[in-house]
């Protein structure tokens, strides 16, 4: 009983985010299924700044130049179809937490994957980042289409 009232207890904050009589941005549902397409990252930012506060965190502040290790990784990622050169360009250029993706044609649908991932909830809810930068990159002959990557710092 108790482990169903905390998990309500999550939930409803992010309720008022969201309902079904509410849609959500454009900018988080907009598909990054196609060449140059460009992701609102204030709207991203904003919908895992909702999740953190939910969870009494601090807000992460989007940075230019982790804005561009993540434009450079998802580039490697799309184009390799792998995130092993993503990664260890990150690692190269940071000492953050990062979390990829794959598939996921919209922001929603990805932040989706990553909060229900207990691995990658963890990364999005880490008490120290301060910092983020997030990125997406489109490849048509890859089977995922779009590529995502967050870098989370201190």
């Amino acid at each position: 009983m108790h482990k169903i009232l905390a998990i309500v207890a999550l939930l409803l904050p992010l309720a008022g985010c969201v309902s079904a009589t509410t849609p959500l941005p454009a900018g988080l549902t907009a598909s990054m299924a196609h060449p140059g397409a460009q992701l609102d990252q204030q709207e991203a930012i904003g919908l895992i700044n909702q999740y953190r506060v939910a969870n009494r965190l601090g807000p992460l502040t989007l940075t230019p130049e982790l804005n561009g290790v993540a434009t450079q990784a998802a580039a490697r990622f799309a184009k390799d179809g792998n995130n092993n050169g993503a990664a260890a360009l990150i690692a190269e250029r940071t000492n953050g937490a990062t979390l990829f993706s794959a598939g996921y044609t919209n922001f929603a649908e990805t932040f989706s994957g990553w909060r229900n991932s207990s691995r990658d909830a963890k990364t999005l809810l880490r008490a120290d980042a301060n910092n983020a930068g997030l990125a997406v990159n489109y490849n048509a002959n890859s089977s995922y289409g779009a590529h995502w990557v967050l870098i989370v710092t201190e």
